[in-house]
């Protein structure tokens, strides 16, 4: 009766044990795990970043194959390129060249057909377009701009009234400006940036649900 008794606490403990052991298992699990949306994310995010031939975050919702043909010579070469930024009292005045003649033609027609956007309200929404674009599209009607070309490049001036869409030219002239320096690089990290702040709202909004 006894040796039934022991017996019997034995094996309570053993499930016990094995109970308690599923259970840290599945915490691990759902800590460890990324949720669905992280996942989808930095699967984006690898993609475009391992890709420098196709480029495929040069895709848009309203882009030609020109226009995309234009942003990869640009992003491939873009050690070719020079650029200053003068940020002025109501917005900013870039200078952009190189010596390159192919270079310089994709480089103006980039320009050009981005001011041409802005006055016609075209967004073109490419996948890797920063942030700051999408809120100087939403202000086009706050902003005057001025084209030159120079002996190798392209000149622009585009100010503004409202001192909000002057930091947003300033802001975006800063990127372009490090993506002339870094090319692709300088866009993957804006992106992995914009992914971890995303997350931490994103977290910070549902425990505020």
């Amino acid at each position: 009766m006894i040796e039934r008794m022991i017996f019997a606490t034995i094996k309570k403990r053993e499930v016990l044990f094995f109970l308690i052991a599923v259970l840290i298992f599945m915490i691990g699990v759902v800590f460890s795990v990324p949720s669905l949306e992280s996942q989808h994310h930095h699967k984006h995010l690898k993609m475009h970043q391992h890709d420098e031939v196709n480029m495929p975050g040069l895709q848009g919702e309203d882009i030609s194959e020109k226009e995309i043909k234009d942003l990869q010579i640009l992003f491939t070469q873009h050690k070719e390129i020079t650029r200053t930024v003068e940020n002025l009292p109501n917005g900013i005045r870039t200078v952009t060249e190189t010596e390159n003649d192919l270079l310089r033609a994709s480089l103006i027609d980039h320009v050009t057909m981005m001011v041409t956007r802005l006055q016609e309200e075209k967004n073109p929404k490419v996948i890797i377009q920063s942030p700051t674009l999408h809120e100087i599209f939403d202000s086009y009607a706050e902003i005057e701009t001025e084209i030159e070309l120079t002996y190798q490049g392209i000149a622009l001036v585009q100010t503004s009234n409202n001192p909000v869409v002057v930091a947003l030219l300033q802001k975006h002239a800063a990127e372009i400006l490090d993506m002339v320096d870094r090319g692709m690089e300088a866009v993957h990290e804006r992106m992995m940036t914009s992914s971890h702040q995303y997350k931490e709202n994103h977290h910070y909004k549902g425990n505020d649900d």
